[in-house]
């Protein structure tokens, strides 16, 4: 058999020791080519026990002959789902690949962006990238992926249903979505996607507005050369759309708040043992007016950049609430090409709030109008018909204040809050009717069926002419 589990387990730890930095384990070589170990050490290998038993008895009695790598990669895989955390996992060599395909902002697939939703455990699509072949199958933005080629896959595995849909270009890939409880096929071809991180242009009433998708690649740059156009026309203010942008490398998002926030903090961490660790920016930075446009898949890095503007006074949110992702994990590779994500600490907004689980609460509290999403696609949406980005523009613009949007926004949720009462109560009145029709009927079917009781019971009691006696 090849190399026990222990052994392998030891050798991990001595790549992990190197690649990440941390102090190599105190072994101790003999000159009779043993090695000695301290008592701590021993107890924990010895909890790996059952897998070298369980390797061992595969390698006995299994019919046919296994990759034992595919095993210790799944024991891997295993391993870190066991935490119970769906932001931590272990990555293949192929999966390494591909996430760095995903940074670089040049991959093989089919062009979704996509979250793994720790409320509902499902892979969910919070972005399809325009002229990808996600789009051209009707692939939508909220739908949540279930099955890739007929294998099921929760968020746990999302990171393997990626690998799935990544590919050889021209083959086609088979994805089942849930979208309003039904399930849907679509056969989507994989081709080379380009990620483009930031789109940006100039309203007609001189607000500048900023798609900004991820924070990978080159959306630093990106972000700088929409600013500087910006500041080149003059503009009155800056919108900053950040709805369906699950987050991304943090430094980026202190990178651009660096370019739009004032001297401070952005964001601080606090890891279990209690450390801290604090990034700041400099007071060299772009003035203006700020609107940040967000939704429930605004998540991690979009939150980082969101909070911070709100608690600097910088700009006002619109949207729905955000997220609440506020854990930071840390990527590691080995130096045979795998890797893994753990989640080493919680974050902080500058004011000191940890939004994990809880979200932002938006100035600004609108939904997209659904009829204009169903009409149009969340992806071709058209500014005029955007009602939380017309909100946003208003207030920049000047044509309203804040208060004026936030009372129209709540005259909009009462008077939705009414229509769905009503139709409530014309539900429950309807059902009320159709349920005292029912009972009237059944009531009248009772009568009936009690009269012929009734009737059956004096016939049956009557005597036969037999049985007439003539005194």
């Amino acid at each position: 058999m090849k190399k026990g589990i222990v052994s392998l387990l030891v050798g991990l730890f001595l790549v992990m020791s190197v690649s990440s930095g941390m102090a190599v384990l105190p072994f101790i070589r003999n000159n009779d080519d043993t090695v000695t170990i301290s008592r701590e050490e021993y107890e924990r290998y010895q909890k790996f026990t059952k897998l070298e038993l369980l390797m061992q008895i595969v390698d006995a009695y299994y019919y046919e002959d296994v990759d034992v790598d595919k095993m210790l990669d799944g024991a891997a895989t295993g391993l870190m789902a066991g935490i119970g955390d769906v932001y931590s996992c272990y990555f293949t060599k192929e999966q390494m690949e591909s996430i760095t395909e995903e940074t670089e902002g040049v991959y093989t697939g089919i062009g979704c962006q996509l979250l793994a939703d720790s409320e509902s455990m499902l892979i969910t699509v919070t972005r399809v990238f325009k002229g990808s072949p996600a789009e051209e199958a009707g692939i939508q933005v909220g739908d949540k992926i279930v099955y890739v080629d007929d294998v099921y896959y929760t968020a746990y595995e999302m990171d393997e249903a990626v690998s799935v849909m990544r590919g050889t270009p021209g083959e086609m890939v088979k994805v089942t979505v849930l979208r309003d409880y039904k399930t849907i096929d679509f056969d989507v071809i994989r081709r080379e996607v380009t990620i483009n991180y930031v789109e940006y242009e100039i309203l007609p009433e001189n607000i500048g507005y900023i798609m900004l998708y991820d924070f990978y690649g080159n959306a630093v740059e990106g972000f700088k050369e929409a600013l500087e156009a910006f500041a080149e026309a003059d503009v009155k203010g800056v919108i900053i759309d950040l709805r369906n942008n699950g987050g991304g490398i943090v430094d980026i998002a202190v990178n651009i708040a660096d370019m739009i926030l004032p001297e401070g903090v952005v964001v601080s961490t606090k890891d279990k043992a209690g450390n801290e660790e604090t990034m700041t920016i400099d007071n060299e930075y772009y003035k203006v007016p700020l609107a940040v446009l967000v939704n429930g898949y605004t998540a991690s890095a979009s939150e980082i950049l969101s909070g911070a503007i709100r608690d600097y006074n910088a700009g006002i949110l619109v949207g729905t609430k955000t997220y609440g992702k506020g854990v930071i994990q840390a990527e590691l590779q080995f130096t045979d090409g795998t890797g893994m994500k753990v989640t080493m600490a919680r974050y902080y907004t500058p004011s000191g709030i940890c939004i994990h689980g809880v979200g932002l609460e938006p100035d600004i509290d609108i939904e997209l109008n659904k009829d204009v999403v169903t009409k149009y696609g969340y992806n071709n949406l058209p500014h005029d018909q955007d009602n939380q980005l017309q909100a946003a523009l208003r207030v920049l613009s000047g044509q309203s204040t804040l208060e004026e949007e936030i009372a129209a926004a709540e005259a909009i949720k009462a008077e939705k809050a009414a229509a769905e009462a009503e139709n409530a109560t014309a539900a429950l009145d309807a059902a009320i009717a159709a349920g005292q029709s029912e009972n009237a009927e059944t009531d009248s079917e009772s009568v009936s069926e009690e009269v012929t009781d009734t009737n059956s019971a004096v016939q049956e009691e009557a005597p036969s002419e037999a049985d007439v006696k003539v005194d």
